[in-house]
């Protein structure tokens, strides 16, 4: 879900067509012939595609797919799961090509590009569309609208945590956080500080926080009273440029002035700081973002692994991340079938067995199971904590905006631009580039 790129794609010109060979069809149809085939029989099998995590979260979703299968005998799912880039160059070329996954998987942080070209198709227009949604929270289905349809449905939402290497901070001598409460982002600096490590010749030999994936800006500056945009979802305006959103960035700034987190370019470099909870593992990070999508791999093998809320600024805990969903293809010739996969995913019990092993449950009774079921047990309240604290990430068709800002903000962790510059920088690029 981190890597955003790039990317173009073009209305679909076989429309006008499909309709002529449609209307074609009918009439053919009407007139009967007497070799004309019988219709197909025996289950229709649909292509379902998702990016690969770790071939045991492959083998956890494979088996939940098999629950659909087992529940609609008339219905096969023909799976997929490629690493993330080969994922989304796929998905890229085929929906541009006409011949997309029957049932899309999407990562809000892509989602825009696809919706405003109008691959997928109109969930609304679906047979009890309503019914389908009716024990969904609000907030990720909103995720998934735009101007006024809905092209694709959440599974799961993905709320970042603080997880911890319980052996370094024993080492430390650095008690364990509190699991549901969050501490003030001072307490947290304070506590961080202990837990970086510099040798005698001034080198950091233990970081700690390695921030990865963790946009964490984005909700300092909100929990400071700012805002990156006047909306993250298709924003017009960048409004980062003020007293709040400036006190954020500064927030942000004095995580590397503090040696907390590693320099930009080392983590760039990604030499021993392998990924968010790889790099828990290394024994040279003290904590890092996790989240319910790495649950079952601490569960099997990282039992010295905890996890905490993150920091909140005054009484405000703002969390900026993403859901994951799916669309159906708007060529698909199975979207009765894709359709009753994406109403079968909604329903309580079966948002309840993902959640097991991925995202935080959409459906509002599922979540209220959560604490009954969720694996390591003892992460319940940290994920009750936060779940509250989940805001929608930036959603634009404009991608270049976000790897603007990322490469400003990297300037800010460098050093390079104070905090009023970067706010600065920030406003001119991104309203120039929205004007467009």
């Amino acid at each position: 879900m981190e890597h955003a790129r790039s990317r173009t794609f073009r209305r679909r010109p076989g429309v006008v067509l499909s309709a002529l060979l449609l209307a074609a069809s009918l009439v053919t149809a009407a007139c009967g012939t007497a070799d004309e085939p019988e219709a197909e029989s025996g289950p229709v099998t649909i292509s379902w595609g998702w990016w690969s995590n770790t071939p045991e979260k492959d083998a956890l979703y494979r088996k939940w797919l098999d629950g659909f299968e087992a529940a609609n005998p008339n219905i096969k799912i023909k799976s997929e799961f490629l690493p993330w880039d080969a994922y989304w160059d796929k998905v890229k070329t085929t929906t541009a090509g006409g011949n997309a996954y029957d049932v899309v998987g999407l990562c809000s942080c892509f989602a825009a590009s696809y919706f405003d070209n109008e691959v997928f198709a109109d969930l609304k227009k679906m047979d009890d569309y309503s019914g389908a949604i009716k024990g969904a929270q609000p907030g990720p289905v909103g995720v998934f609208g735009w101007k006024d349809k809905q092209y694709a449905m959440p599974v799961g939402i993905s709320v970042p945590l603080v997880g911890y290497n319980k052996d370094l901070f024993k080492a430390a001598g650095v008690a364990e956080p509190d699991p549901a409460v969050p501490m003030t982002l001072d307490a947290f600096k304070e506590m961080a500080k202990k837990l970086t490590k510099v040798n005698g010749s001034g080198k950091v030999t233990q970081y700690a926080l390695h921030p990865g994936s963790l946009n964490f800006w984005e909700s300092l500056i909100a929990m400071r009273g700012g805002s990156m945009y006047d909306s993250f979802v298709s924003p017009t305006k960048v409004t980062v440029n003020s007293p709040q959103g400036i006190a954020g960035l500064a927030d942000y700034a004095s995580l590397f002035t503090d040696k907390i987190v590693p320099p930009i370019d080392e983590q760039r470099e990604n030499q021993w700081l392998n990924g968010d909870l790889d790099s828990l593992r290394t024994g040279k990070v003290a904590m890092a973002r996790v989240g319910p999508w790495n649950f079952a791999d601490i569960a099997a093998k990282s039992p010295n692994i905890g996890v905490f809320p993150l920091p909140k600024v005054g009484d405000s805990l703002v969390l900026y991340s993403g859901a994951n969903g799916y669309a159906i293809s708007a060529e698909s010739e199975h979207q009765k079938e894709a359709w009753a996969f994406l109403k079968w995913m909604l329903k309580t019990e079966n948002q309840v067995e993902f959640a097991k092993f991925s995202d935080v449950p959409v459906d509002a009774e599922a979540l209220k199971k959560l604490p009954d079921f969720i694996t390591p047990k003892e992460f319940g309240p940290t994920l009750l904590a936060s779940v509250p604290a989940f805001r929608p990430g930036l959603l634009t068709v404009k991608e270049e905006l976000g790897k603007d800002v990322g490469l400003i903000i990297d300037d800010l962790g460098r050093g390079k631009l104070t905090p009023e510059q970067a706010a600065a920088e920030i406003e001119k690029k991104g309203n120039a580039l929205l004007a467009q």
